[in-house]
């Protein structure tokens, strides 16, 4: 099909708009727009961008809004007449008769607004109109820490509403009043701060004039240059564009060529940046003599430290020292992390907190499927029928991919969450499966009996792709349902609707966190998830699989290093000596440790036992994030030596002998892998503050003082690093540095190339076949043990304005608008003890007590209280204990049993 743009054919793309025709052919600016925008559905309410239009050549002429308007075979468009700039301008004329005077061009410190490029690309028209009286005088907005409004500036275009809705899926934001009296409100006609608004910014960036901007003014900024690289948060993994004027960061925007956010991202993201030059941040080494830190020279620290080790591993022997790798660290800072324990210091005492938090998810779907990691990518939301949410509420831990799933809620797709807390995402579900924290296991047998006796499994793919089901098949159907309805606190009815719900879908998609992960029964949660998919066939094709939402923003990818003391990088089994020689010849070593290192848990019980001598860690606060402080604490004082590299003193760091000053990831080169294992690129923004260094650089330097030659050089080079990886890790055999380009690529990434959104395709496991696992439901021993004492479940979660310890967004203004952790207490359980609003209580377990303010919400259910972690006035790990999963002792952050008393 063709149409013709000024009388010249050209071929027609299907469902193409006359803008986008248009607009393709010619330039982005060759029809003016201003309630347009590439992001948001169409709305054609400004009429800016009219064209004329007929069916044959001479033919009758129609006006038309381009913007939302089809384009049609043997279509006549003429976007550029004299009667087409004289409707543009009278339109623009009536804008600015409403409009400050003194904004219609830029300032000469800013660069111009979306609204004055149009006036200047249409022509300033003398204003015949009388002046409105409306927008002029309204009060601007300064309420909230980063978003500001001036409505004088506003022009009506519903951009912000829009994307408030479309965008976030918050509709915070709406149009109030007729005439010269409309204008946005906010929330219930409120101010910014007072309003449900999620900080997002998306209005921000949406709006084409100054009504709406943050307190960067990141839109009109004229930076030096903008350079794109990674976010450091959540293992969404979104980019960011960074504007920086004279060597320091003066505003974030959300690319929208960015394949994992398209132009979004959430207030940690966008506006969360200024801790880099926090006053804060070390920026010296620290050594502890006396009980007091004194500032010393990177050699001295050097040599400190090098020292240490070596008496530690001659008296002691290697397997008394250990390191704790970070998440937050890039791909490459990891690798050499775990290669300087195995290859410097001969250990594989290695750990993470890729372990902490996923380790189960690794595990279990390696036992299942032969790979651990997301089978599909985010993008194939739009190509599925159900999402199935188990344990995970992406609104407040994955922004980015939690508004894309509120979307699809909001739309109406099948949609199924098991959850013991109402979250936004299971207020919005066709299905909640409210169960009791603990009993996933069991909620899971309950769906599969269902699909099973109902009859809706996918034989032809179990037959051909997987083994052992039979033996899962008459174990479900065993299972009693009455006493599992009673165990898990749901309606078996309930649970047999979702199930069925679930087996029906043709594309089903599944994802889960860490209130899968994060229990005793984690590992065979994960299992018991992939045996689902497997019977319905909901694996290894686009719009299904399983997808675990990875915390921070480099758990994937720690993991995939080999930041684990049982599997090294690209995840070979150490305790295999085929293995051993591999990472010998890679390394350029005689041999390698023989022998499975500790985890986390069994390093700082060794230390109690005195065992356990020396201990680095990179990036982690672990007295803060790791389970049972107390424990901890006695541990770690019980070492020799604790080295801890850091952004600022934490509160392991203050209990070190040794701190590194560490640069932040805006100060360094490097990569990390999100959650759809897309290896992307982070590019250094700044130079390093005061006297730090990369995590890289630092290693590599120790690496030298204990005697191993890294063989990419005393510099680090993240480009070279990434060479090295690729040659020792298969799956990544084909990433080089240019080769990630903007948007980066998901592993297994072929020699050529060639990367891989969907793995498992066509029933072509990793393992050879699917396998399927059948697991009854046992009791926490948390449960077991202390539940008669402590009546209480305590759960955790996370806040959307904080990030795990909250040592990087408590020194920006996120603190400000969360400062505080709190106590959710159902008001049935609150009204027992007397508790109000507003209350303190002590809440207290077998392992000591904390004081908390409080919430009374019905999101919990009676017998059920949570909390977050962010604020070290609160320290709420105190009280959780240290009963972790069966098979990765990842902590059993989830189910603590707890009391509280009314302060």
């Amino acid at each position: 099909m063709k149409a013709y743009i000024n009388n010249i054919a050209y071929n027609i793309n299907k469902d193409e708009t006359i803008l986008e025709f248009v607009r393709r052919l010619e330039s982005q600016d060759s029809i003016p727009t201003m309630c347009q925008y590439d992001r948001l559905e169409n709305f054609g309410s400004c009429r800016v961008c009219s064209v004329e239009v007929s069916r044959e050549k001479n033919g009758h002429i129609k006006t038309v809004a381009s913007c939302h308007t089809p384009v049609f075979d043997g279509a006549y468009i003429y976007h550029n007449t004299d009667s087409i700039k004289k409707l543009r301008k009278n339109i623009v004329e009536l804008i600015l008769s409403d409009y400050p005077s003194d904004k219609v061009f830029p300032e000469k410190s800013k660069k111009p607004t979306e609204f004055q490029k149009t006036i200047a690309q249409i022509g300033i028209p003398n204003i015949r109109y009388p002046q409105g009286e409306n927008h002029l005088n309204l009060k601007k907005d300064n309420s909230h820490p980063y978003i500001k409004s001036d409505l004088s500036q506003c022009i009506n275009c519903f951009r912000c509403v829009r994307a408030c809705e479309e965008i976030q899926g918050e509709m915070i934001l709406g149009m109030s009043g007729r005439g010269f009296a409309t204008n946005i409100i906010k929330g219930f006609d409120t101010n910014f701060d007072l309003s449900a608004c999620v900080s997002c910014g998306a209005c921000v960036q949406t709006c084409p004039t100054e009504a709406l901007t943050d307190k960067f003014e990141t839109k009109t900024l004229i930076p030096d240059e903008i350079i794109r690289t990674t976010c450091t948060y959540c293992g969404v993994g979104c980019q960011l564009d960074v504007s920086v004027i004279d060597g320091e960061i003066k505003g974030i925007q959300a690319p929208e060529t960015a394949e994992v956010n398209y132009g979004h991202t959430c207030l940690k993201g966008r506006f969360a940046f200024q801790f880099y030059n926090h006053p804060d941040r070390l920026t010296d080494p620290l050594i502890k003599r006396n009980g007091k830190f004194e500032v010393a020279t990177w050699d001295e620290a050097y040599d400190f430290i090098a020292k240490k080790l070596i008496e530690v591993r001659k008296e002691y022997g290697v397997n008394a020292i250990g390191s704790i790798s970070s998440s937050r660290a890039t791909n490459e800072e990891n690798y050499l992390m775990q290669k300087m324990t195995r290859v410097a210091l001969n250990t594989n005492n290695i750990d993470g907190c890729a372990r902490v938090c996923h380790a189960p998810t690794a595990f279990g779907m390696q036992q299942a499927f032969g790979t651990g990691a997301a089978t599909n990518s985010i993008n194939d939301l739009e190509l599925t029928d159900c999402i199935f949410l188990f344990g995970a509420n992406p609104t407040e831990a994955h922004p980015v991919t939690g508004a894309k799933i509120k979307q699809l809620f909001m739309q109406g797709i099948t949609s199924i969450v098991v959850d013991p807390v109402k979250t936004k995402l299971a207020n919005l579900a066709k299905y909640h499966l409210q169960l009791r924290p603990g009993t996933n296991v069991a909620i899971l047998n309950m769906m599969a009996h269902y699909i099973i006796k109902e009859g809706f499994i996918k034989n032809d793919f179990i037959q051909k792709y997987t083994e052992q089901y039979n033996e899962f098949k008459n174990h479900v159907l065993d299972l009693n349902m009455d006493d599992l309805e009673e165990l898990t606190g749901v309606s078996k009815l309930l649970v047999r609707e979702a199930a069925i719900a679930y087996a029906k879908a043709d594309n089903a998609m599944e994802f889960h966190g860490l209130g899968v992960t994060e229990h005793f029964q984690g590992s065979k949660t994960v299992m018991l998830l992939s045996n689902l998919a497997m019977m319905t066939g909901n694996i290894g094709r686009q719009g299904v699989g399983l997808n675990p939402l990875r915390g921070q923003n480099n758990v994937q990818g720690a993991a995939d290093m080999g930041v684990q003391p049982h599997q090294g990088a690209g995840y070979m089994d150490v305790n295999d000596i085929e293995i051993q020689q591999y990472y010998a010849n890679k390394y350029g070593v005689a041999k390698m440790p023989e022998k499975e290192g500790l985890k986390i848990p069994e390093m700082l019980d060794a230390a109690l036992t005195g065992k356990f001598k020396a201990l680095w860690i990179m990036g982690e606060d672990t007295l803060m994030t790791d389970p049972n402080t107390n424990h901890i604490k006695k541990a770690m004082e019980q070492l020799d030596i604790l080295i801890v590299q850091e952004l600022f003193m934490s509160a392991t760091a203050e209990i070190a002998d040794v701190v590194l000053p560490a640069s932040s990831y805006f100060e360094k080169n490097g990569t990390f892998t999100n959650g759809e294992r897309r290896v992307q690129r982070v590019n250094q923004v700044v130079e390093p503050i005061g006297n730090t260094k990369s995590d890289g650089q630092i290693i590599i330097d120790m690496m030298y003082r204990l005697g191993y030659e890294q063989p990419t050089g005393k510099i680090y080079d993240a480009a070279k690093i990434l060479e090295e990886i690729a040659d020792v890790i298969p799956f990544m055999k084909g990433i080089t540095w240019e080769g990630l380009g903007k948007n980066g690529l998901q592993w297994p990434v072929l020699e050529d190339g060639t990367d891989t959104q969907i793995i498992h395709k066509n029933g072509a496991f990793k393992r050879g076949k699917g396998k399927f696992h059948h697991f009854d439901f046992e009791e926490t021993p948390e449960l077991v043990e202390h539940r008669k004492k402590y009546p209480f479940i305590l759960t955790t979660a996370r806040q959307l304005e904080h990030y795990n310890a909250g040592t990087m967004t408590r020194r920006t203004d996120n603190q400000e608008i969360s400062p505080m952790d709190y106590l959710e207490i159902n008001p049935l359980d609150a009204a027992n003890k007397n508790i109000n609003a507003d209350d303190k209580v002590r809440i207290f377990s077998d392992r000591g007590s904390v004081v908390i303010p409080v919430k009374l919400t019905y999101l919990v259910k009676p017998g059920v209280v949570r909390t977050t972690f962010h604020q070290p006035e609160i320290f709420i790990n105190m009280i959780t204990g240290n009963v972790g999963d069966e098979y990765t002792l990842t902590p059993e952050y989830k189910v603590v049993a707890v009391d509280f008393e009314k302060i």
